[in-house]
């Protein structure tokens, strides 16, 4: 059951203690999304911790490092921007009592649940969400929820960014959002280990079927070699995006337990989330994702059979 943004809110009041959990692997959306909601619900006096299995990114410890972590007695548990129980992570087995979220097929057994598919990013909601609280946005939270915005939608250019996103955007401009900032930070400037990245993704780079489909590889010892850590490359999925003549494109990226995670987008009429539903995965239509069990050489033969059958 979908419930309704004013019925989230009014059940939001009935309880005081809320530990909210963000995705393994977290982004620039979960982490903003998480640590705005905590803020908003702090300030009308409930007691919030944000936790996740893996630790916030360096790019945005900026913005989380001052915020307070309550200590809980009793929380009840709110899964923020998480697809399925395995994206929770260590949390997987805890049960939610709330779940916010904008991907397809959310499998998140909650009580009380608002997912909003393909709305340009989670922070949407929540922005919503305050503001049904009657919750004032102070720029501290815009700060949080315009680096969701702009980090999930990379900078405004996905398809599932809508007049909504662009709404709220200005609404958070108003409020006091730091937009140059935040837009330079996490769309424009690159560190010497991520450009360093980007040139060992692009040598890996296969294209085949008229080029329309273009697979890449980053591997463990590949963020080495880059001196950069796998939290620094948020967004890197998209780069096969840049070539024109792309209709599907995947970027593998090996995981700690020799698995891998094949990131895919797709242009026009393909969709990405039914390419990864055949293998267990899912999320957005031009951007999707699934695990395969094989390493990245292997999953990448893999995931290319299985994209040649969504090409015309």
């Amino acid at each position: 059951m979908n419930n309704t943004i004013k019925e989230m809110a009014e059940k939001l009041l009935e309880f005081d203690e809320y530990k909210i959990v963000y995705h393994i692997r977290p982004d620039g959306d979960c982490i903003g999304s998480s640590f705005a909601l905590a803020l908003g619900l702090q300030s009308i006096g409930k007691r919030c911790a944000v936790v996740g299995r893996d630790p916030v990114p360096m790019i945005h410890q900026h913005l989380t490092s001052k915020i307070p972590q309550d200590s809980l007695e009793n929380p009840i548990y709110f899964s923020v921007d998480a697809v399925s129980p395995m994206r929770t992570g260590n949390y997987a087995d805890e049960h939610f009592t709330f779940c916010i979220d904008h991907h397809r097929g959310n499998s998140i057994n909650a009580d009380f649940k608002y997912v909003e598919e393909d709305c340009g990013a989670c922070s949407e909601i929540v922005f919503k969400l305050l503001c049904e609280m009657n919750i004032t946005i102070t720029k501290e939270i815009a700060d949080l929820l315009y680096t969701a915005l702009v980090t999930d939608t990379r900078c405004f250019q996905t398809s599932d960014t809508s007049a909504q996103t662009f709404e709220i955007a200005a609404a958070l401009t108003r409020l006091g959002a730091n937009t140059f900032d935040i837009s330079r930070r996490n769309c424009f400037v690159k560190s010497k280990g991520r450009r360093a990245i980007e040139k060992i993704l692009q040598e890996s780079l296969h294209f085949s079927c008229r080029d329309q489909l273009i697979t890449g590889i980053i591997t463990l010892d590949d963020l080495k070699r880059a001196g950069i850590a796998d939290s620094e490359i948020e967004g890197i999925n998209s780069f096969v995006e840049q070539y024109e003549e792309m209709r599907i494109g995947v970027t593998v990226r090996e995981l700690p337990d020799g698995r891998s995670r094949c990131s895919t987008r797709t242009s026009g009429d393909i969709s990405a989330n039914a390419i990864c539903m055949v293998h267990g995965g899912g999320g957005h239509y031009h951007a999707a994702v699934c695990e395969l069990d094989e390493p990245p050489v292997e999953a990448r033969l893999i995931i290319e059979e299985t994209c040649r059958k969504f090409l015309p």
